[in-house]
């Protein structure tokens, strides 16, 4: 081997081990930044339990009635519970092997739409849907749970309206296909866009729409693991549009 050959194995390495270096420094920000946020979030729920314990305790020992106080330490309960199930099934979703088969994506969004018939009842909604579907391949079930999550959000956000609008379409993107899913809901500050699909995000309160914050990161880690991503636009009580990407094949 010549001199020059051995000089280029050696920059050909050292480059690949800056790339890997630099990809690990960002894996550890996100990291780092995720813990952050999950344990702002998990420390609301023990908060109120910490609050209203001893407030139980002295109602007790005054023979009043705690029911109030222990509602809203059920209520705590269920709210950490929900978070402890979403963290587990957001660890599932990045660590569980995909099964890829060709997809049927008109199928996949029907039963996603059965099964939140429910939520739906009693609503007019327009819905407009696709003639033509691209081919693509995929994990069938994680896609129909990715199209459930957006599909809920955009009933609940849709509420308001007397006559909702929820539109599904795609189009031929660089190395895929872009699918979207466009409502005329409430949407939300175009400012939060940044911020919406991490873990425990809400964008509106619980008085107006119930909701943890879950599943919008929940789809995009789906999206995230067939190599897409994803995006929202929106403007305040203006709608909103949420696109993902997929690669062809």
């Amino acid at each position: 081997m010549t001199q020059p050959d051995t000089a280029n194995q050696i920059a050909e390495l050292q480059a690949r081990l800056q790339q890997s270096e630099a990809r690990n420094a960002a894996l550890q920000d996100e990291l780092e930044h995720f813990v952050r946020n999950v344990s702002h979030d998990l420390r609301a729920p023990l908060r109120h339990i910490s609050a209203y314990a001893p407030l139980v305790r002295e109602m007790l020992a005054e023979g009043e009635d705690p029911a109030p106080c222990l509602d809203t330490l059920e209520q705590s309960a269920r709210s950490m519970a929900r978070m402890v199930d979403a963290l587990l099934e957001l660890s599932r979703l990045g660590r569980i092997p995909l099964q890829c088969q060709p997809l049927d994506m008109a199928a996949l969004v029907a039963e996603a739409r059965r099964e939140l018939a429910a939520d739906s009842a009693g609503r007019h909604i327009d819905w407009q849907l696709p003639e033509a579907w691209p081919s693509l391949s995929g994990d069938a079930a994680l896609l129909r749970q990715l199209w459930r999550h957006l599909l809920s959000n955009a009933i609940k956000f849709t509420r308001p309206r007397p006559q909702a609008q929820i539109t599904i379409g795609w189009e031929p993107a660089a190395d895929g296909f872009s699918f979207w899913v466009r409502d005329n809901g409430v949407g939300f500050n175009p400012a939060a866009s940044g911020t919406m699909f991490e873990l425990f995000q809400r964008l509106h309160t619980v008085s107006e729409f119930e909701g943890a914050g879950i599943g919008l990161a929940l789809a995009r880690k789906i999206v995230q693991r067939h190599g897409g991503s994803m995006s929202a636009q929106a403007v305040q009580d203006g709608g909103c549009t949420v696109r993902f990407t997929l690669a062809a094949g």
